[in-house]
């Protein structure tokens, strides 16, 4: 887990999951998989995991992504992908970060990494400080987690129809 604060008040947050998945089909894959997530397809919906409160009280998000070439790497042939999203509630912060895919041998690491800023001054940078920045991270290793399980569903299912 990683948390760091900006000279802006944001916090970044990191998460990543291994995927067992070709490095070479993952694009692909992880855009179909936020194509739904966007529209709220099958379990593709992408929830705000609070574990520390009652499920009631967890939170979708709209979630919004884009494709852009990858900014830390020019001229590699996958892109990044940029996500943000907001809860609709003033009490939880707005997310927007990037998702990137690196080779891990045979599998794939998924890396989500991105910032949000607490709300209420003062007073949510302390809630931040307390438990928030758990929220976030959990939020985060969530959507890793997701997208990588998306991942090998995918290529399990692409390797039984082939096979």
């Amino acid at each position: 887990m990683t948390v760091a604060v900006s000279l802006l008040g944001r916090r970044s947050v990191i998460g990543e999951a291994l995927a067992d998945c070709p490095f070479s089909i993952t694009e692909d894959y992880a855009i179909d998989y936020l194509h739904r997530a966007r529209a709220g397809a099958d379990e593709s919906e992408i929830r705000v995991p609070i574990r520390h409160v009652p499920t009631v009280l967890q939170r979708s998000v709209a979630l919004k992504f884009s494709i852009h070439p990858d900014l830390l790497e020019p001229g590699r042939a996958h892109d990044e992908l940029r996500v943000s999203w907001n809860a609709g509630s003033v009490l939880l912060p707005e997310f927007s970060g990037v998702v990137r895919f690196r080779i891990a041998g045979l599998q794939t690491r998924v890396l989500v990494e991105g910032a949000y800023h607490p709300p209420f001054g003062v007073f949510g940078r302390a809630f931040d400080a307390m438990i928030g920045h758990r929220i976030a991270q959990s939020s985060i290793d969530d959507l890793a987690g997701r997208i990588a399980r998306n991942l090998e569903a995918r290529e399990r299912a692409y390797r039984a129809a082939a096979g």
